[in-house]
């Protein structure tokens, strides 16, 4: 398992660097349109400030507050240890189909994962792992939307320390540390650039993002799902907006800015905020975006092995698009 693991982390991000530059494998034409097949150009953006977004970073993350951190002497006069966070993941259209007018409009079916590896700081203890995954349709009907439906599953698991040891955290017992819990959901995304219509690229800096998600208890089309016990509780939204400022001169680069809110029935819908901010190294506007910066979060837990419990870190970040 240890060797999968390690495998996922070393090849997910050599094919999304391998994907920056890399043109589409093979385009059919039909009548007035094209058939890319294995593009890495897709019709849907990444989002800036979502905290499990699909994206490759690294996140060096000082813990303000945490219900889950075990090993951590809080409880007797110490402070947090903080955590290191590798987000390695990959996105890759298998048929994109664009008019031959504009390729930058069309319809696509998308796969993508990602394994957010939660460790300790300082040791790299493992905290906890996800696998994120989904199928999606997306479609960009205008330059200035993007629509996307897509199929999501989240399995998780605790880290190799915990089911072992002496709890010294904030609380005295987490039950989550034998739930392994598995969530498969369906997820309808939207994002709009409202400057677009100023008709000036140097302007269009904004864009704003909405996404509805819920599960069905028992069935559905794709198998069987495991959601248990939460039968009550299958629903969850995400907003958001960002802003990328690129200097004139294209060497210098430019700055983001983002804000993300997210909430979820199984957490009683509290609020979970992300704030991120930083600048972005050299390149073409809305290319996928190679960046630094610095992120707030406060809301429950993104190690969805623990996603009944709170926490608030600061964190330094270290991120590409897929």
């Amino acid at each position: 398992m240890k060797k999968a693991i390690l495998f996922l982390i070393v090849f997910l991000p050599l094919v999304a660097v391998t994907g920056q530059t890399q043109k589409p494998r093979f385009t059919i034409p039909i009548k007035t349109w094209n058939l890319q097949l294995v593009s890495f150009n897709h019709h849907y953006p990444n989002y800036l400030a979502d905290p499990l977004g699909g994206r490759f970073e690294v996140s060096i993350q000082n813990i303000q507050y945490g219900d889950i951190d075990f090993q951590d002497q809080v409880n007797s006069g110490a402070g947090y240890l903080g955590k290191q966070v590798i987000f390695p993941g990959v996105r890759v259209s298998l048929l994109r189909f664009s008019p031959k007018s504009n390729p930058n409009l069309g319809v696509s079916v998308d796969l993508g994962a990602m394994v957010p590896t939660f460790m300790r700081g300082g040791n790299n203890d493992l905290i906890g792992l996800d696998g994120i995954y989904y199928f999606a349709i997306a479609a960009k009907p205008a330059e200035w939307i993007s629509l996307k439906f897509s199929k999501h599953h989240i399995c998780t698991h605790v880290g190799d320390e915990f089911p072992y040891g002496t709890v010294k955290s904030p609380i005295d017992f987490d039950p989550n540390t034998t739930a392994l819990p598995v969530r498969d959901d369906f997820i309808m995304m939207m994002a709009i650039r409202p400057l677009w219509f100023l008709r000036n690229p140097q302007l269009d800096i904004l864009q704003v993002y909405g996404d509805f998600g819920f599960f069905m208890p028992g069935g559905d089309f794709m198998g069987r799902r495991a959601n248990k016990p939460h039968f009550e509780a299958y629903l969850s939204y995400q907003l958001g907006a960002e802003l990328e400022y690129y200097f004139k001169n294209p060497y210098i680069g430019g700055l983001y800015s983002a804000v993300n809110v997210s909430a979820y029935q199984l957490n009683s819908y509290a609020p979970n905020l992300s704030i991120v901010g930083g600048y972005l190294f050299p390149q073409e506007r809305n290319s996928r975006r190679f960046r630094i910066g610095l992120q707030y979060y406060n809301g429950r837990c993104i190690s969805n092995q623990f996603y009944n419990r709170k926490e608030k870190f600061v964190a330094f970040t270290v991120g590409f698009d897929i």
